[in-house]
């Protein structure tokens, strides 16, 4: 079986204004089981160009190359609502997170490219998005509201001084020893008991978790002027990860969350910065 290889957002925008490069990036997508996860088509239908001044967010040209990729063999990647709706509705894990329909849909030239069409698409990405988002950032302030009662801030102080990597394996391992708790908290009494390691769900939630530990060291470390920041990229990037539970590797050249949390949270999966790093070993023989 050929080895599933996902595409993140800051490998695929620095690649859509050359298009020598970007023919690479189609022939790859002839020769590789590569999956573009849904995040990372939202993420292109929300990109700002500011006025033509980056052309290199401009969402019509990103969805563009998108709909290339795709038409020359990439995958759709379900969205993480897709997949918390399937195992709920299942009782077990998914196996896959390749969106067959909608990869069909596309290669049959269904793909709306139209300026209003996509100005239409990105309110209501953003109207979707926003209740997730809010409740993390509710999440992370109660979280830290706590760390205050417990009078752990020293601490905390202390483990912003980490690397990403200790500070991410460290929270991880919290999550992971708080598993029942947090999920008996996140979802329905009846879902909660069911839940297992290998769901996407639970892979999804533990990242969360992380995060949400990471922000509130990052709040105590760095004060009040960090609570107004925009959490959106990185609930988009912890959607990427979250693929690896049920993919072998990921490009991306994201060093910030990415590369770091990828890392620590699926040790045994692939990371690469470039075309030029992924083996032979991920290529397909289609015949």
């Amino acid at each position: 079986m050929c080895r599933l290889l996902i595409i993140d957002k800051s490998c695929f925008q620095k690649t859509s204004l050359h298009n020598k490069t970007f023919q690479g990036w189609l022939e790859f997508a002839k020769n590789y089981h590569v999956v573009l996860p849904y995040a990372l088509c939202v993420e292109c239908l929300i990109s700002d160009s500011a006025d033509g001044s980056r052309p290199y967010k401009d969402p019509l040209l990103l969805l563009n190359n998108l709909d290339a990729l795709i038409k020359a063999g990439a995958n759709v990647g379900h969205s993480s609502a897709d997949l918390f709706r399937m195992e709920k509705e299942s009782l077990t894990a998914a196996d896959s997170v390749v969106d067959e329909e909608s990869t069909l849909k596309v290669k049959e030239g269904m793909i709306n490219l139209d300026k209003n069409f996509i100005s239409s698409e990105a309110e209501i990405c953003r109207t979707t998005f926003e209740p997730l988002i809010n409740l993390l950032y509710e999440f992370a302030t109660t979280f830290f509201k706590n760390v205050e009662k417990k009078n752990l801030c020293a601490e905390f102080r202390e483990d912003r001084q980490a690397t990403d990597i200790e500070r991410f394996k460290k929270w991880l391992h919290v999550a992971d020893e708080m598993k029942d708790t947090l999920i008996q908290h996140m979802f329905s009494e009846k879902i909660s008991s069911t839940i297992q390691d290998d769901w996407y769900t639970w892979q999804m939630a533990r990242l969360w978790w992380v995060w949400v530990i990471d922000w509130a060291c990052t709040r105590n470390y760095s004060g009040s002027s960090f609570e107004n920041g925009d959490i959106s990229n990185d609930l988009y990037d912890m959607e990427y990860i979250a693929y690896l539970s049920r993919a072998d590797g990921i490009l991306t050249q994201d060093k910030q969350l990415i590369i770091p949390l990828a890392t620590v949270a699926f040790p045994d999966k692939d990371v690469f910065n470039s075309l030029d790093e992924v083996p032979d070993s991920y290529l397909c023989h289609w015949n």
